[in-house]
């Protein structure tokens, strides 16, 4: 009987929607709210915002997560009161973008807007994309198949109890299934977004994993730019040059008041320079009182000299090609 628990555990945690994964809606103003993912989901899933114009609206990023997403979509539902013309997608991850599938899908007249990058191709992030999705609705069926026999073998009233639940499971499974081939327009260039009432300027620059998109609300002086904003910033790339460039001029800028990012908390367009000045100094050769230094600097942000020391030798591993190279 203990592996039929562990079946319904797995049922549970992967096809059903807990209160768990249910984000935070921090209402900002009448325009913007920032949707936060619970604590225990904070490295998981990232920060979203929504903004609310006089005609329409605009959903900035999402995750590959499907069944917080369809939680998210009920919520996005009851509670505009104008339409969704617009997902915005900080960046090219392919899992964030597979989450923008689903969006599309239930939001079939928002246009999805992404960064355009040079060395990728439309088709080929297509493919990624139909990859990921596959692998993902593969994974889920394999898990409901193997709930089915496990709960085939359980009690008459624990099969009573989770046939409502089964039937959910394979109905979700359906709707996934049936998810369009995403069409999506690459940004070359800065875009401005009227909402009515409401202006949002789409900025292009560079980031995590190569070119991003940057939001940024003139009204109340918000920057949003996901994981390329990140206060310790999780380096999956060996060219982080004119990510580091980019930051720096930001960090100049007198027209942002505050930034949210793609993990943590929102913070003071001031702490820009932290992470301006970690990836300097991955850039460098750096000195360890430098590094102490700037350790220091973010532990008085709440970030542990452990995470920050991982973060570190990820960034670290992934200059190595570079530096090899260099000498």
């Amino acid at each position: 009987m203990p592996h039929v628990i562990a079946s319904l555990l797995l049922i549970a945690l992967t096809l059903f929607p807990f209160s768990t994964f249910a984000n935070n809606w921090h209402i900002l103003d009448k325009n913007t709210i920032l949707l936060e993912p619970h604590k225990e989901a904070q490295y998981l899933i990232p920060n979203q915002a929504l903004i609310q114009g006089e005609k329409c609206a605009a959903l900035i990023d999402s995750h590959g997560d499907f069944v917080a997403l369809e939680l998210l979509i009920a919520q996005i539902r009851g509670k505009l009161s104008v339409p969704l013309c617009y997902l915005v997608a900080t960046n090219l991850d392919i899992k964030q973008l597979s989450g923008m599938s689903l969006l599309k899908s239930a939001f079939p007249n928002a246009q999805l807007l992404i960064p355009n990058n040079t060395t990728t191709t439309s088709a080929s992030i297509k493919s990624a994309i139909d990859l990921e999705l596959e692998e993902k609705l593969f994974g889920f069926e394999q898990s409901l198949e193997l709930s089915k026999q496990r709960i085939a073998q359980a009690s008459a009233e624990q099969q009573l109890h989770w046939h409502a639940k089964l039937q959910q499971a394979e109905q979700r499974l359906t709707r996934w299934r049936a998810i369009a081939p995403i069409e999506f327009q690459p940004l070359s260039s800065n875009k401005q977004l009227e909402l009515g009432n409401y202006i949002l300027n789409l900025e292009i620059r560079n980031g995590y994993k190569g070119a991003v998109l940057h939001v940024y609300s003139p009204k109340n002086k918000a920057l949003y730019g996901g994981h390329s904003l990140d206060l310790l910033p999780y380096i999956a790339q060996p060219n982080t040059i004119d990510w580091q460039q980019s930051l720096a001029q930001l960090s100049q800028r007198k027209d942002i008041k505050w930034v949210l990012p793609g993990y943590g908390k929102p913070y003071k367009a001031g702490q820009l320079s932290l992470p301006a000045t970690f990836l300097a100094l991955i850039n460098t050769l750096p000195s360890l009182q430098a590094l102490e230094q700037l350790a220091s600097r973010y532990q008085l942000q709440k970030v542990s000299r452990e995470r920050f020391d991982a973060y570190y030798q990820q960034a670290t591993k992934q200059k190595i090609p570079n530096k090899v190279l260099n000498k």
